[in-house]
């Protein structure tokens, strides 16, 4: 009796650590939702987010936008901008190193180039053409990484 007691505890066991190591080595996409940062509104003649900055170990060399996308509507149609922008350590100017044509009924998915983790960094939307209310869903990942 404690033979196969002890079986059926080491079988159930083995189905836990399988079932746990198979949700690491695949993650849906809801599952690294934790990744993510999300800014939601409208705007209709342009927009400017708040500055973001992380703060990161001295390891950090470089920084990136990853996986961006913004899925907007309108009752419009056409385009606006989207300025990916950084603020250099230090300083008070702003600098686009990212220009994004975005569909105003759509979802246009940009990434940025690499930029020192010191630096930081906001995203402006300018409405072209007919100044119709756009309503947007932004949503990227905050990359830090070790590499230039």
């Amino acid at each position: 009796m404690k033979t196969m007691k002890r079986n059926w505890m080491m079988i159930i066991a083995f189905a836990i650590i399988i079932s746990g190591i198979g949700g690491f080595a695949s993650p849906k996409e809801t599952e690294a939702s934790w990744l993510f940062k999300n800014r939601s509104g409208n705007f209709t003649n342009y927009l400017e987010t708040q500055n973001y900055q992380g703060s990161y170990g001295s390891k950090a060399k470089s920084f990136t936008v990853m996986q961006g996308s913004i899925t907007a509507n309108s009752t419009a149609s056409g385009s606006f901008m989207l300025y990916v922008q950084k603020r250099p350590y230090g300083s008070k100017n702003w600098q686009t190193i990212r220009t994004v044509i975005a569909n105003k009924n759509g979802t246009t998915r940009f990434e940025s180039p690499k930029f020192s983790p010191k630096d930081g960094y906001r995203f402006k939307m300018v409405n072209l053409g007919v100044k119709n209310k756009v309503n947007y869903k932004l949503q990227w990942i905050p990359w830090a990484s070790e590499y230039k």
